[in-house]
């Protein structure tokens, strides 16, 4: 939750950061009953102008959206950020890294056809499911917001807490 608190703030002040995965992302631990992350390394990040960000390729080759990859414009929108945070939602999940046993031309020809995907487990809840499936659709335009995704997080630990 805290990621996609921090990303909601970064996309508010129109900074794209380029390179989400979960090594970038800081874990305070002096609690341990309520860690605190932070979102580190914008050495990659850029400041959106009007709608869209000049992109080119920068980033982490798994976490990276197709759009990115596909040199039809080197114009993108902040939901490259979402389409890394749907693949952070993955290693959360399994604590794997995505898709470590391939190799880099795969991995490139499979997100620019928009047919490669982490597998998802069985075992994984639906809410969750669904929301990481919509951060890495392959249309940006319909990949949630990270307001959208804040508030669907914080919804899914209320019913946690319920329970």
């Amino acid at each position: 939750m805290d990621a996609a608190f921090g990303m909601e703030y970064l996309h508010g002040k129109n900074i794209v950061h380029f390179d989400l995965k979960c090594e970038n992302l800081l874990v305070n631990m002096r609690d341990p009953h309520r860690p605190v992350c932070k979102i580190g390394d914008l050495g990659l990040s850029k400041v959106k102008q009007h709608t869209l960000v000049s992109g080119g390729v920068r980033g982490t080759l798994p976490w990276m959206a197709s759009e990115l990859l596909s040199g039809k414009s080197n114009m993108v929108s902040e939901k490259i950020d979402v389409y890394s945070f749907g693949i952070v939602m993955w290693e959360l999940l399994t604590g794997e890294e995505p898709y470590a046993d391939m190799r880099c031309a795969s991995i490139i020809g499979g997100i620019v056809n928009n047919s490669l995907r982490p597998q998802i487990p069985t075992w994984c809840d639906p809410e969750w499911k669904s929301l990481m499936e919509r951060c890495w659709a392959s249309d940006p335009a319909r990949r949630p917001s990270f307001s959208e995704i804040s508030q669907k997080l914080r919804k899914m630990a209320a019913a946690i807490n319920v329970k």
